[in-house]
Formats: structure tokens, sequence, C-alpha cells
């Protein structure tokens, strides 16, 4: 049962980077604005994906640390715009 609860977790969180926050992405560099989003909710969803992937590099869980260190770039990346737009 444990492993399916972190096959689930891996994929919803994979499936959340992918669709959801690429997504979000592609809208910031097509409008050249952040307007909208809460840098207060940025900034800790960051700090919250760092934290999951820290914990799966050192858990050595692969399943945790992938999605998360791809989640921290991708929403890195949301984070650098505030200072592009």
């Amino acid at each position: 049962m444990f492993e399916l609860i972190r096959w689930s977790t891996f994929l919803a969180t994979i499936s959340l980077v992918i669709v959801g926050y690429t997504d979000q992405l592609r809208l910031i560099f097509f409008r050249q604005d952040t307007t909208g989003l809460s840098l207060m909710m940025i900034l800790l969803s960051f700090w919250s994906w760092l934290s999951y992937a820290l914990y799966g590099y050192f858990q050595k869980d692969r399943k945790i640390f992938w999605p998360n260190l791809l989640g921290t770039v991708i929403i890195g990346l949301i984070l650098l715009s505030f200072l592009f737009y």
C-alpha cells in the first residue's frame, strides 16, 4: 500500500509541474506580465518544493527527489519572471 501511495504522489507531483506550472510559465512569457500572481505565494511554493527535493535527496528517495527538483526549477523560473516583468 505504501508503494502505491508513493507512486500516486510521484504522478501527482509530475502532473502539477508539467501541466500546471509550465502553463503558468507559458502565460507569463506570452503576456510578459506577472500581474495576478502573488510573490509571497511563489516564494512559499519555492521553499516547499526545495524542501521536499532536499528531503528526497537525503532520504535517497528518487520518487520524492526528482519530481520535486523539477518543481523547484520550474517554480524558480516563475520566481525569476518577477524580476524581468
